[in-house]
Protein backbone atom coordinates (compact mmCIF):
# COMPACT_ATOMS: atom_id res chain seq x y z
CA UNK A 1 0.00 0.00 0.00
CA UNK A 2 1.77 3.56 -0.85
CA UNK A 3 1.31 6.52 1.19
CA UNK A 4 -1.83 8.04 -0.54
CA UNK A 5 -3.57 4.53 -0.66
CA UNK A 6 -3.62 4.70 2.95
CA UNK A 7 -4.24 8.03 3.63
CA UNK A 8 -7.52 7.96 1.59
CA UNK A 9 -8.16 4.24 3.03
CA UNK A 10 -10.55 6.01 5.86
CA UNK A 11 -11.82 8.46 3.13
CA UNK A 12 -15.05 7.56 0.72
CA UNK A 13 -14.72 8.55 -3.11
CA UNK A 14 -17.39 10.68 -4.53
CA UNK A 15 -17.73 12.33 -7.87
CA UNK A 16 -15.58 15.47 -8.21
CA UNK A 17 -18.71 17.61 -8.90
CA UNK A 18 -20.14 16.74 -5.95
CA UNK A 19 -18.14 17.07 -3.47
CA UNK A 20 -20.36 19.83 -1.38
CA UNK A 21 -23.30 17.74 -1.80
CA UNK A 22 -21.49 14.66 -0.42
CA UNK A 23 -19.66 16.71 3.06
CA UNK A 24 -23.18 17.67 3.54
CA UNK A 25 -24.48 14.41 3.58
CA UNK A 26 -21.81 13.17 5.84
CA UNK A 27 -22.46 16.13 8.08
CA UNK A 28 -25.94 15.38 8.56
CA UNK A 29 -25.20 11.70 8.87
CA UNK A 30 -22.47 12.37 11.89
CA UNK A 31 -24.63 14.46 13.65
CA UNK A 32 -27.72 12.13 13.84
CA UNK A 33 -25.54 9.44 15.03
CA UNK A 34 -24.03 11.57 17.66
CA UNK A 35 -27.76 12.56 18.71
CA UNK A 36 -29.07 9.07 18.68
CA UNK A 37 -26.18 8.14 21.04
CA UNK A 38 -26.71 11.01 23.35
CA UNK A 39 -23.50 12.35 22.11
CA UNK A 40 -22.61 15.94 21.40
CA UNK A 41 -23.61 17.42 18.07
CA UNK A 42 -20.29 18.77 16.47
CA UNK A 43 -20.51 22.35 15.45
CA UNK A 44 -19.34 22.64 11.57
CA UNK A 45 -16.88 25.45 11.98
CA UNK A 46 -14.01 26.34 10.20
CA UNK A 47 -11.22 28.94 10.86
CA UNK A 48 -9.47 28.92 6.64
CA UNK A 49 -9.64 26.91 3.79
CA UNK A 50 -6.18 24.99 3.89
CA UNK A 51 -5.10 23.57 0.35
CA UNK A 52 -1.72 21.42 0.46
CA UNK A 53 -0.39 20.73 -3.33
CA UNK A 54 2.00 17.99 -3.42
CA UNK A 55 3.95 16.44 -5.97
CA UNK A 56 4.64 13.26 -4.65
CA UNK A 57 2.37 10.67 -2.26
CA UNK A 58 5.29 11.10 0.66
CA UNK A 59 5.49 14.56 0.56
CA UNK A 60 1.06 14.71 1.02
CA UNK A 61 1.10 12.07 3.90
CA UNK A 62 3.92 14.10 5.87
CA UNK A 63 1.97 16.96 4.88
CA UNK A 64 -1.68 15.95 6.35
CA UNK A 65 -0.20 13.96 9.14
CA UNK A 66 0.83 17.50 10.34
CA UNK A 67 -1.91 19.19 9.96
CA UNK A 68 -4.28 16.79 11.74
CA UNK A 69 -2.20 17.67 14.84
CA UNK A 70 -3.53 21.19 14.46
CA UNK A 71 -7.11 20.09 14.19
CA UNK A 72 -8.31 21.28 17.37
CA UNK A 73 -6.62 24.98 17.09
CA UNK A 74 -7.56 25.20 13.55
CA UNK A 75 -10.49 23.38 12.43
CA UNK A 76 -10.26 23.87 8.40
CA UNK A 77 -11.49 22.30 5.06
CA UNK A 78 -8.08 20.94 4.29
CA UNK A 79 -7.51 19.84 0.46
CA UNK A 80 -5.01 17.70 -0.61
CA UNK A 81 -3.71 17.62 -4.07
CA UNK A 82 -1.30 14.47 -4.82
CA UNK A 83 -0.72 12.81 -8.07
CA UNK A 84 -2.36 10.07 -9.55
CA UNK A 85 -0.82 7.33 -10.67
CA UNK A 86 -0.04 6.68 -14.40
CA UNK A 87 -2.03 4.42 -16.48
CA UNK A 88 -5.40 5.07 -14.60
CA UNK A 89 -8.26 6.65 -16.64
CA UNK A 90 -9.71 8.81 -14.60
CA UNK A 91 -8.28 12.56 -15.01
CA UNK A 92 -9.54 13.42 -10.92
CA UNK A 93 -10.41 11.06 -8.09
CA UNK A 94 -12.40 12.62 -5.19
CA UNK A 95 -11.93 11.46 -1.69
CA UNK A 96 -13.57 12.95 1.60
CA UNK A 97 -13.75 12.60 5.07
CA UNK A 98 -14.78 14.70 8.55
CA UNK A 99 -13.13 14.69 11.58
CA UNK A 100 -14.14 16.20 14.93
CA UNK A 101 -11.72 17.03 17.97
CA UNK A 102 -11.95 18.63 21.40
CA UNK A 103 -11.74 21.92 21.18
CA UNK A 104 -12.39 24.89 23.66
CA UNK A 105 -16.09 25.91 23.70
CA UNK A 106 -16.91 21.76 22.66
CA UNK A 107 -16.09 20.03 19.68
CA UNK A 108 -14.83 21.31 16.77
CA UNK A 109 -15.47 19.59 12.91
CA UNK A 110 -13.27 19.42 10.18
CA UNK A 111 -13.27 18.14 6.46
CA UNK A 112 -10.59 16.67 4.60
CA UNK A 113 -11.11 16.55 0.58
CA UNK A 114 -7.89 14.51 -1.25
CA UNK A 115 -7.75 15.41 -5.38
CA UNK A 116 -5.99 12.69 -7.04
CA UNK A 117 -5.18 14.28 -10.52
CA UNK A 118 -3.39 13.21 -13.67
CA UNK A 119 -0.88 15.58 -15.12
CA UNK A 120 -3.01 15.92 -17.87
CA UNK A 121 -6.01 17.23 -15.67
CA UNK A 122 -3.86 20.51 -14.92
CA UNK A 123 -5.31 23.08 -16.72
CA UNK A 124 -8.99 21.66 -15.10
CA UNK A 125 -7.11 21.31 -11.63
CA UNK A 126 -7.44 25.07 -10.16
CA UNK A 127 -10.83 25.13 -11.56
CA UNK A 128 -12.10 22.37 -9.72
CA UNK A 129 -10.24 23.33 -6.11
CA UNK A 130 -11.17 27.24 -6.27
CA UNK A 131 -14.77 26.77 -5.88
CA UNK A 132 -14.28 24.52 -2.93
CA UNK A 133 -12.65 27.43 -0.50
CA UNK A 134 -15.31 28.25 2.13
CA UNK A 135 -16.13 32.23 1.75
CA UNK A 136 -15.78 34.63 3.78
CA UNK A 137 -12.73 32.75 5.40
CA UNK A 138 -8.23 33.06 5.01
CA UNK A 139 -7.39 30.72 2.33
CA UNK A 140 -4.18 29.30 2.33
CA UNK A 141 -2.46 27.55 -0.32
CA UNK A 142 0.95 25.48 1.25
CA UNK A 143 2.78 24.43 -1.95
CA UNK A 144 5.31 21.25 -1.28
CA UNK A 145 8.40 21.41 -3.31
CA UNK A 146 9.32 23.42 -6.08
CA UNK A 147 6.29 25.00 -7.75
CA UNK A 148 6.14 25.18 -11.53
CA UNK A 149 6.80 29.17 -11.61
CA UNK A 150 5.04 31.51 -13.81
CA UNK A 151 3.00 28.32 -15.10
CA UNK A 152 -0.85 29.14 -15.61
CA UNK A 153 -2.00 26.48 -13.00
CA UNK A 154 0.40 28.42 -10.10
CA UNK A 155 -0.42 31.59 -10.88
CA UNK A 156 -4.60 30.89 -11.23
CA UNK A 157 -3.96 29.52 -7.69
CA UNK A 158 -2.00 31.95 -6.10
CA UNK A 159 -4.40 34.62 -7.40
CA UNK A 160 -6.94 32.31 -5.15
CA UNK A 161 -5.39 32.56 -2.17
CA UNK A 162 -4.84 34.68 0.70
CA UNK A 163 -1.61 33.38 1.59
CA UNK A 164 1.03 31.32 -0.04
CA UNK A 165 2.81 28.85 1.89
CA UNK A 166 6.41 27.14 0.49
CA UNK A 167 9.49 25.77 2.08
CA UNK A 168 13.07 27.02 -0.01
CA UNK A 169 14.96 24.66 2.06
CA UNK A 170 13.07 21.57 0.16
CA UNK A 171 13.63 22.64 -3.55
CA UNK A 172 16.09 21.44 -5.59
CA UNK A 173 17.08 24.73 -7.46
CA UNK A 174 17.40 26.49 -4.62
CA UNK A 175 19.11 29.78 -6.50
CA UNK A 176 16.67 29.69 -9.19
CA UNK A 177 14.06 29.81 -6.75
CA UNK A 178 15.00 32.45 -4.54
CA UNK A 179 15.08 34.61 -7.09
CA UNK A 180 11.72 33.72 -8.46
CA UNK A 181 9.84 33.89 -5.22
CA UNK A 182 10.83 37.23 -4.81
CA UNK A 183 9.49 37.35 -8.79
CA UNK A 184 6.02 36.18 -6.71
CA UNK A 185 6.33 38.63 -3.80
CA UNK A 186 6.61 41.40 -6.10
CA UNK A 187 3.76 40.70 -8.76
CA UNK A 188 1.37 39.35 -6.33
CA UNK A 189 1.97 41.65 -2.94
CA UNK A 190 -1.35 43.16 -3.78
CA UNK A 191 -3.42 40.17 -3.79
CA UNK A 192 -1.26 37.17 -1.88
CA UNK A 193 1.08 37.20 1.24
CA UNK A 194 3.88 34.47 1.41
CA UNK A 195 5.31 32.68 3.49
CA UNK A 196 8.64 30.69 3.83
CA UNK A 197 9.02 28.09 6.46
CA UNK A 198 13.32 28.19 5.74
CA UNK A 199 13.04 31.88 6.55
CA UNK A 200 10.59 31.19 9.87
CA UNK A 201 13.39 28.94 10.67
CA UNK A 202 15.54 31.30 11.10
CA UNK A 203 13.64 32.99 14.24
CA UNK A 204 16.85 32.16 16.97
CA UNK A 205 19.51 32.81 14.74
CA UNK A 206 18.28 36.48 14.19
CA UNK A 207 17.02 36.39 17.69
CA UNK A 208 21.16 35.75 18.78
CA UNK A 209 22.69 38.00 16.49
CA UNK A 210 20.41 40.61 17.43
CA UNK A 211 21.05 39.88 21.18
CA UNK A 212 24.78 40.47 20.61
CA UNK A 213 24.52 44.10 20.10
CA UNK A 214 21.70 44.98 22.89
CA UNK A 215 24.87 45.70 25.40
CA UNK A 216 25.64 49.60 24.66
CA UNK A 217 29.06 49.23 24.37
CA UNK A 218 28.94 47.34 21.96
CA UNK A 219 26.51 48.48 19.58
CA UNK A 220 28.73 50.64 17.80
CA UNK A 221 30.52 47.11 16.45
CA UNK A 222 26.92 46.73 15.08
CA UNK A 223 27.70 49.20 11.88
CA UNK A 224 31.01 48.15 11.43
CA UNK A 225 30.38 44.85 10.05
CA UNK A 226 33.05 44.35 7.85
CA UNK A 227 32.77 40.35 6.96
CA UNK A 228 30.21 37.68 7.59
CA UNK A 229 30.78 33.92 7.16
CA UNK A 230 27.91 31.37 7.25
CA UNK A 231 28.03 27.73 7.12
CA UNK A 232 24.52 26.07 6.23
CA UNK A 233 24.42 21.79 6.26
CA UNK A 234 25.06 19.59 3.47
CA UNK A 235 25.35 15.99 2.62
CA UNK A 236 27.63 14.40 0.82
CA UNK A 237 30.42 16.43 -1.03
CA UNK A 238 28.65 15.00 -4.76
CA UNK A 239 25.32 15.33 -3.74
CA UNK A 240 23.54 18.67 -4.28
CA UNK A 241 23.34 21.52 -1.37
CA UNK A 242 20.50 23.98 -0.41
CA UNK A 243 21.60 27.19 0.84
CA UNK A 244 18.89 29.35 0.96
CA UNK A 245 18.75 29.72 4.78
CA UNK A 246 22.16 31.10 4.13
CA UNK A 247 21.44 33.84 2.01
CA UNK A 248 18.65 34.52 3.81
CA UNK A 249 19.91 35.24 6.82
CA UNK A 250 22.31 37.83 4.78
CA UNK A 251 19.59 39.05 3.15
CA UNK A 252 18.00 39.88 6.07
CA UNK A 253 21.18 41.29 8.40
CA UNK A 254 21.68 43.53 5.14
CA UNK A 255 18.90 44.95 5.22
CA UNK A 256 18.64 45.68 8.14
CA UNK A 257 21.23 47.33 8.27
CA UNK A 258 21.02 49.17 4.86
CA UNK A 259 23.83 47.24 2.79
CA UNK A 260 23.69 47.12 -0.77
CA UNK A 261 25.03 44.41 -3.39
CA UNK A 262 28.26 45.40 -5.31
CA UNK A 263 27.03 43.99 -8.58
CA UNK A 264 29.10 40.90 -10.65
CA UNK A 265 28.65 37.17 -10.18
CA UNK A 266 29.88 35.51 -6.90
CA UNK A 267 33.17 34.27 -6.46
CA UNK A 268 33.59 30.42 -5.31
CA UNK A 269 37.11 30.05 -3.58
CA UNK A 270 37.15 26.59 -2.84
CA UNK A 271 34.94 23.59 -1.84
CA UNK A 272 31.51 24.95 -3.42
CA UNK A 273 31.59 28.11 -1.09
CA UNK A 274 30.36 31.65 -2.29
CA UNK A 275 31.91 35.04 -1.44
CA UNK A 276 30.34 38.47 -2.21
CA UNK A 277 30.82 41.86 -1.70
CA UNK A 278 28.59 44.49 -0.23
CA UNK A 279 28.66 48.33 1.29
CA UNK A 280 27.57 50.23 4.00
CA UNK A 281 25.69 53.15 4.10
CA UNK A 282 29.02 54.66 4.60
CA UNK A 283 30.70 52.81 1.79
CA UNK A 284 32.53 50.43 3.56
CA UNK A 285 33.05 47.11 2.16
CA UNK A 286 31.67 43.58 3.61
CA UNK A 287 32.83 40.20 2.20
CA UNK A 288 29.25 38.13 2.59
CA UNK A 289 30.90 34.13 2.74
CA UNK A 290 28.27 31.36 2.11
CA UNK A 291 29.89 27.86 2.70
CA UNK A 292 28.16 24.06 2.95
CA UNK A 293 28.90 22.52 5.60
CA UNK A 294 29.27 18.67 4.26
CA UNK A 295 28.97 15.54 5.98
CA UNK A 296 25.78 16.35 8.09
CA UNK A 297 23.26 13.69 8.31
CA UNK A 298 20.13 15.08 6.31
CA UNK A 299 16.15 14.46 7.12
CA UNK A 300 13.28 16.65 6.01
CA UNK A 301 12.20 19.33 8.71
CA UNK A 302 8.88 17.91 9.43
CA UNK A 303 10.33 14.31 9.92
CA UNK A 304 12.66 15.98 13.03
CA UNK A 305 10.46 15.12 15.85
CA UNK A 306 10.13 12.08 14.96
CA UNK A 307 13.60 11.07 13.88
CA UNK A 308 16.19 13.47 15.81
CA UNK A 309 15.90 11.52 19.59
CA UNK A 310 19.53 12.50 20.12
CA UNK A 311 20.45 15.67 17.98
CA UNK A 312 22.56 14.06 15.52
CA UNK A 313 19.72 14.51 12.45
CA UNK A 314 19.78 18.42 10.83
CA UNK A 315 17.30 19.36 7.96
CA UNK A 316 18.67 20.34 4.90
CA UNK A 317 19.96 23.96 4.10
CA UNK A 318 20.05 24.53 8.07
CA UNK A 319 22.55 26.71 9.28
CA UNK A 320 25.38 25.48 11.18
CA UNK A 321 27.43 28.48 12.15
CA UNK A 322 27.11 32.37 11.87
CA UNK A 323 30.36 34.28 12.65
CA UNK A 324 30.84 38.31 12.42
CA UNK A 325 33.41 40.34 12.49
CA UNK A 326 33.37 44.01 13.27
CA UNK A 327 36.53 46.30 13.55
CA UNK A 328 35.85 50.23 14.58
CA UNK A 329 38.70 52.69 15.55
CA UNK A 330 41.50 50.06 15.00
CA UNK A 331 39.91 47.88 17.56
CA UNK A 332 38.44 44.25 16.39
CA UNK A 333 35.02 42.49 17.74
CA UNK A 334 34.13 39.13 16.67
CA UNK A 335 30.67 37.33 17.05
CA UNK A 336 29.73 33.99 16.76
CA UNK A 337 26.68 31.46 16.61
CA UNK A 338 27.74 27.65 16.01
CA UNK A 339 25.82 24.38 16.79
CA UNK A 340 27.26 22.03 19.10
CA UNK A 341 28.81 18.88 17.48
CA UNK A 342 27.20 16.25 19.59
CA UNK A 343 23.62 17.66 19.76
CA UNK A 344 23.27 19.40 16.66
CA UNK A 345 20.01 21.17 18.42
CA UNK A 346 21.91 23.39 20.71
CA UNK A 347 24.25 26.07 19.65
CA UNK A 348 26.46 28.28 21.57
CA UNK A 349 27.77 31.81 20.88
CA UNK A 350 30.57 33.99 21.78
CA UNK A 351 31.81 37.13 21.95
CA UNK A 352 35.07 38.38 21.84
CA UNK A 353 35.53 42.52 21.76
CA UNK A 354 38.01 44.94 23.51
CA UNK A 355 37.08 45.63 27.00
CA UNK A 356 33.72 43.90 27.10
CA UNK A 357 33.22 40.55 29.09
CA UNK A 358 30.04 38.55 27.58
CA UNK A 359 29.80 35.14 28.91
CA UNK A 360 29.06 32.22 26.03
CA UNK A 361 25.73 30.90 26.36
CA UNK A 362 24.24 27.41 24.75
CA UNK A 363 20.82 27.55 23.64
CA UNK A 364 18.35 24.63 22.79
CA UNK A 365 17.33 25.94 19.21
CA UNK A 366 14.13 23.97 18.51
CA UNK A 367 12.88 25.92 21.87
CA UNK A 368 13.24 29.69 20.61
CA UNK A 369 11.53 28.73 17.00
CA UNK A 370 13.70 26.69 14.83
CA UNK A 371 10.72 23.90 14.05
CA UNK A 372 9.14 26.62 12.45
CA UNK A 373 5.38 25.58 13.52
CA UNK A 374 3.05 25.03 10.74
CA UNK A 375 0.24 26.27 13.27
CA UNK A 376 2.23 29.49 13.93
CA UNK A 377 2.19 29.94 10.37
CA UNK A 378 -1.69 29.52 10.21
CA UNK A 379 -2.08 32.43 12.69
CA UNK A 380 -0.17 34.80 10.29
CA UNK A 381 -2.36 35.87 7.58
CA UNK A 382 -0.68 39.71 6.65
CA UNK A 383 2.32 40.35 4.63
CA UNK A 384 5.65 39.85 6.75
CA UNK A 385 7.50 42.95 5.56
CA UNK A 386 11.17 41.91 7.44
CA UNK A 387 10.70 38.80 5.16
CA UNK A 388 10.10 40.56 1.91
CA UNK A 389 12.69 42.64 2.46
CA UNK A 390 15.53 40.21 3.14
CA UNK A 391 14.24 37.97 0.54
CA UNK A 392 14.98 40.96 -1.66
CA UNK A 393 18.44 41.13 -0.59
CA UNK A 394 18.79 37.58 -1.40
CA UNK A 395 17.25 37.30 -4.57
CA UNK A 396 19.68 40.59 -5.81
CA UNK A 397 23.02 38.22 -4.45
CA UNK A 398 22.24 35.69 -6.61
CA UNK A 399 21.67 38.19 -9.69
CA UNK A 400 18.39 39.60 -9.67
CA UNK A 401 17.94 43.42 -10.62
CA UNK A 402 18.07 45.56 -7.67
CA UNK A 403 14.93 47.14 -6.30
CA UNK A 404 13.70 49.48 -3.92
CA UNK A 405 14.15 47.50 -0.15
CA UNK A 406 13.25 50.52 2.20
CA UNK A 407 10.12 53.01 2.32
Amino acid sequence: MNDIEGLTAAMRQVEPNKIETELDNDWRAANARALAGGGQVAARTSVMTLVIYSDSDAQAQRAVQAVRTLTSLHPSRCIVVAPLEAGDSKQIEAYISTRTADASGGMSYSEEIVLRAASSAEEHLAGAILPLIVSGLPAFLWWQGEPPWRAPLFEAMIDGFDRLLLDTCEMKRPDQSLVALDDVVRRKKASCAVTDLSFARLSPWRELAAQFFDARELLPYLYSIDRLSIEYAAGEVNQPSNPSQGYLFAGWLASRLGWTVVGGAPSQPVDGGREHTLRDPSGRKITLEINPCYGASLAPWFDLSQRNPDGQVIGPGALMSVYLRAQLNGATATFAIARETDDLRHASTNCQAPQVSMPPQTIHMPSLGESASLGAELDRTGHDVVFEESLALAAQLLGAPGRRIHG
